[in-house]
């Protein structure tokens, strides 16, 4: 039987990696009780860059994010979109300048040797600035969960496992920690660890999709594809553009023998995204199920 949480020998999880390190601090609908950020009029211009960002009119998503920080420079979440704006539109070799001249002006700030350090590229330098904020500040969430990035990025899990286990003791609803963390279990196949920690996140955040989308590995890694399949669902009903959604639908109703909804979500997938890499296995799974 293949196995439902991989493709091609690559774990689902590889291809979720983008958006939970660069989306990390990003809420959802959800998640706005976790904006770290008490300024009103910075939560309104942050939410517009939001929206700008999402219809992608990145100039003036910039705009209204910088004004975002200007109003609140602890404003985390502003940062961290502010970055992923300029890597949207080919600029990303300016953020690391850009922070490391505000890391300069405030060289003893936790904050600033985070965001430092997510702005680079190379993984030890990363962590090299993420343990430099926990040396300022031992209690920092966001370091703490950086450095957990860092190793989980190099396939060191054990080592990610105690990292994100810490950051959960400085903060223990702090979603994007419990997102990675239940991502190295389901890598490492310890599907009721990543269950446990997924209804946690979940209880927090009920409308991101992306948690669903785990949730359904990790089902699927129990062999429950009915529950895997709902999940699934969920996260489609949360986002019915994403045409990926579909496919781990119809996965989940091929190993749970319910072949015409498999049938179903493949076509629909292939509809959506002809061309996506998973297309044409998702072709062959057609063609084998129309000869049942």
């Amino acid at each position: 039987m293949r196995h439902f949480w991989k493709i091609e020998g690559t774990p689902l999880s590889v291809i979720l990696l983008f958006l939970i390190i660069y989306s990390a601090g990003i809420p959802s609908a959800g998640r706005a009780q976790q904006l770290t950020s008490a300024n009103p009029q910075a939560i309104s211009l942050f939410n517009e860059g939001l929206k700008l960002a999402d219809q992608e009119n990145f100039s003036e998503a910039l705009a209204k994010l910088r004004q975002a920080i200007d109003l609140d420079p602890a404003f985390i979440q502003a940062h961290l979109r502010y970055m992923d704006t300029f890597r949207s539109v080919g600029r990303e070799s300016e953020v690391a300048g850009m922070y490391k001249n505000m890391l300069n002006q405030h060289p003893t700030s936790a904050l600033y040797h985070f965001l430092y350090g997510r702005a680079l590229e190379a993984l030890p330098d990363k962590r090299a600035e993420f343990k430099k904020a926990l040396e300022i500040d031992s209690t920092y969430y966001w370091a703490q969960f950086g450095v957990g990035g860092t190793y989980m990025l190099e396939n060191r899990y054990d080592e990610a496992i105690i990292a994100l286990n810490k950051s959960l003791e400085m903060k223990p609803d702090g979603i994007d920690a419990l997102t990675l963390l239940s991502t190295i279990y389901i890598d490492k196949g310890m599907p009721y660890q990543a269950r446990s920690l997924l209804e946690q996140a979940l209880a927090i955040d009920s409308l991101n999709p992306g948690l669903y989308m785990k949730l359904g590995q990790a089902f699927s890694q129990l062999e429950k594809y009915q529950t895997a399949e709902k999940a699934f669902r969920r996260a489609a009903a949360l986002k019915p553009d994403e045409a990926v959604i579909y496919y781990y639908i119809g996965l989940a109703c091929e190993l749970g023998q319910e072949n015409d909804s498999a049938l179903e979500n493949y076509e629909k997938f292939i509809q959506m995204a002809p061309s996506h890499e998973l297309a044409p296995a998702a072709k062959k799974i057609i063609e084998r199920l129309k000869k049942k």
